[in-house]
């Protein structure tokens, strides 16, 4: 009879062990570090197209890989080029090696070897702006710079610390240190 006793008693406390051990207070949470260790999406060979309101293309963003930034709505590129097409029919082409793709697609940062210049056939040998950083605001269309600058045109070379182009309106604003090195 004992025997029994114990045997009911110790068939309750493993019942009451297992309940009170798989309630939710127990259960293993995930914590805010696993998942941002975690890889966020990225593409490879990838392009990303922007449209103007009329449904035209206006910036077309090529890149060789794509990052999602800490799984947020950033990202960065790998070996750039853009090629923007105003809304007049001029149409740049920027290259850099890195770039990032700020929240809300507005803003791209270009970083390293970077080289913007216009394509097109009336402007065959137009103008090459060297930098080492660039910022591109998509809505304003303007470009940005606050390091060292390298406008080559033909034969022809400018310097400068800083630059400001707008490429709808077609125009360069050099901000200081401006030399010129003009050959015949």
């Amino acid at each position: 009879m004992a025997f029994r006793i114990f045997t009911l008693l110790a068939a309750v406390a493993l019942g009451v062990s297992i309940w009170i051990l798989s309630s939710p207070s127990h259960r293993p949470t995930q914590t805010a570090g696993a998942a941002a260790a975690l890889p966020g999406y990225y593409l490879k060979s990838a392009v990303m197209t922007d449209y103007d309101e009329n449904g035209a293309v206006s910036l077309r963003i090529h890149a060789d890989r794509i990052d999602q930034i800490d799984h947020g709505p950033e990202v960065a590129l790998s070996n750039v080029r853009v090629d923007y097409q105003s809304p007049q029919g001029q149409s740049w082409v920027l290259f850099g090696d890195t770039g990032r793709v700020e929240t809300g697609g507005k803003i791209l940062d270009v970083a390293g070897n970077v080289r913007l210049e216009e394509q097109s056939a009336e402007h065959a040998g137009a103008a090459v702006m060297h930098t080492d950083t660039l910022r591109y605001d998509v809505a304003s269309a303007l470009a940005t710079t606050q390091s060292d600058v390298r406008i080559d045109f033909g034969l022809h070379t400018l310097t400068a610390h800083g630059l400001q182009a707008n490429l709808k309106a077609r125009t360069i604003r050099l901000e200081s240190k401006v030399n010129g090195r003009f050959q015949p």
